[in-house]
């Protein structure tokens, strides 16, 4: 077994150093399995880039939402829930706001934003690059930022 192993790298390795013009059969599947995995890492690839764009969308969907209600209430996590169950891609997407939020806060939201507070969404979500197999080698955080000023006045 160990002798057949090393006749097959020896003539591997004088095939690869051959200088000739010829395509063997050995060096066919190379090519063709190397062609394979690059095209598989950029369709992955593309679809990571996909990803961030829902990811971006949702984020101004976030932001029109708090600037029209004035904060976060439960129509801004339904939103938010809503949106996430469109997006394939990413794995346990969070979102999180900073802002200057009003005191008392008004009854029906959970943090209000007064009329011209500026305020800041980030989206992040788990993508992972693997190939055909889902080898999941590389993992990658998407992120996605949106920014808005309130558009409500609170008494």
């Amino acid at each position: 077994m160990v002798v057949l192993i090393h006749t097959f790298l020896q003539t591997a390795r004088k095939t690869l150093k051959n200088q000739r013009g010829e395509a063997t059969y050995f060096s066919t599947v190379v090519f063709i399995f190397i062609a394979v995995v690059l095209l598989t890492f950029i369709l992955d690839l593309f679809s990571i880039i996909s990803t961030k764009q829902e990811l971006d969308h949702a984020a101004d969907q976030m932001v029109k939402q708090i600037q029209l209600s004035g904060g976060i209430n439960s129509e801004t996590n339904s939103l938010f829930d809503f949106l996430c169950s469109e997006i394939e891609g990413a794995k346990d997407i969070t979102y999180s706001i900073d802002a200057t939020y009003k005191s008392p806060t008004p009854s029906g939201m959970f943090k209000a934003v007064q009329l011209g507070t500026p305020f800041y969404i980030t989206i992040e979500g788990e993508a992972k690059l693997g190939g055909f197999w889902n080898l999941d080698l590389v993992n990658i955080t998407v992120v996605a930022r949106g920014s808005g000023v309130s558009e409500h006045y609170w008494k």
